[in-house]
């Protein structure tokens, strides 16, 4: 009977790890801004320092961010890292790092399995997961809505009836449109670029941008996913959402904190049209959290939807924050994404 579970959640700029006993978590840790290859590196070392004084553990588990057209959790073998480094073509900021935690954490010699974010998005419909292109060119290389952030748009979004939106705002954010527990549309598609402006991201933009760049010799891959998003507003000053509240006053901080704030908006806007209505909309994430700003200014150009904030629960960022009088209701939830990565992985144990 598997006893210990150590769970890798790695993301663009972070590695956040939980150690798990009987389903119950007796240690967790976080190292943010991350950028380079050794700071990873580093990162693991302090992290794998730490576990050798304190407790061992049975097997290890991964968040993946993009696990293509494997639909469920799987055991780390040759055949898996393949797939998921193939796969680093479409997440070039995320998988190549899990990759890089998963052959480092093979020197503890312990099972290991991958849990993909993309799995919660496997079933959308064929309206929202195809892209008008040739249809030979979407079959010949994999090309489709994928989604991510699956694990904590599902995990969030558990146990409410109706029709639901998500809001993942963090570093990389992303919006996702529920009906009855089932996710019909999301923001984020092939890739982890498509949708919200983020912090380094562009989101969504004309195609055509990206020919014209690519033809005066630019590296598009770089721009869209490295110096877009609130940096490229603010001429790379800010990178970080925290700054751009900090320096509110500061007229690139402004716009770039208005752009995010508007194209948030739109797609409440849309996907409230796609689900013919609307009984739960749901900030999660570092800034969907902690943020009583951004959701009052978001709140309150959606008044035409019946939504009414409760404004002090919104300023104690408190889980439930519409008021008594709102036709919709707003929550602040962190998602508990390893609680979903251990039930799978023993699921598959079992």
């Amino acid at each position: 009977m598997v006893k210990k579970i150590l769970v890798f959640n790695v993301g663009s700029s972070t590695i956040k790890f939980s150690l798990f006993e009987n389903r119950e978590k007796i240690l967790e840790g976080k190292y943010e801004k991350l950028k380079s290859k050794e700071d990873y590196e580093k990162s693991f070392e302090k992290i794998s320092n730490e576990l050798s004084k304190k407790v061992g553990f049975d097997i290890i588990a991964h968040r993946v961010v993009h696990g293509g057209n494997m639909k469920s959790p799987v055991k780390i073998d040759k055949k898996v890292k393949e797939k998921i480094r193939d796969f680093s073509k479409f997440a070039p900021l995320h998988n190549s790092r899990e990759l890089m935690i998963i052959n480092l954490a093979e020197k503890f010699k312990k099972p290991q399995f991958a849990v993909f974010d993309t799995s919660f998005f496997i079933k959308l419909p064929e309206i929202t997961k195809l892209y008008p292109i040739p249809k030979e060119l979407s079959k010949k290389y994999h090309i489709r809505k994928y989604g991510f952030h699956g694990l904590s748009h599902e995990s969030v979004s558990r146990g409410l009836k109706g029709k639901t939106i998500t809001c993942h705002l963090g570093r990389g954010a992303s919006m996702t449109a529920i009906k009855n527990n089932k996710p019909i549309d999301t923001s984020m598609g092939l890739t982890p670029l498509e949708g919200l402006m983020m912090c380094t991201r562009s989101g969504d933009l004309d195609p055509g941008i990206v020919l014209f760049l690519e033809k005066k010799g630019y590296d598009t891959d770089k721009i869209l996913n490295i110096k877009s998003g609130i940096k490229g507003i603010t001429n790379q000053k800010y990178s970080d959402f925290r700054d751009i509240l900090k320096n509110i006053k500061n007229k690139e901080a402004k716009l770039a904190y208005d752009m995010f704030v508007y194209r948030i908006i739109k797609y409440i806007g849309a996907y409230t049209a796609v689900l013919d209505g609307l009984n739960n909309l749901i900030f999660t994430g570092a800034i969907g959290e902690n943020a009583p700003r951004l959701r009052r200014d978001i709140c309150e150009h959606l008044d035409f939807l019946g939504i009414k904030l409760d404004k002090n629960k919104n300023e104690k960022n408190k889980g439930l924050i519409s008021s008594s009088s709102s036709k919709v209701k707003i929550y602040v939830k962190s998602a508990n994404e390893d609680e979903i990565i251990i039930r799978e992985v023993l699921k598959i144990i079992k």
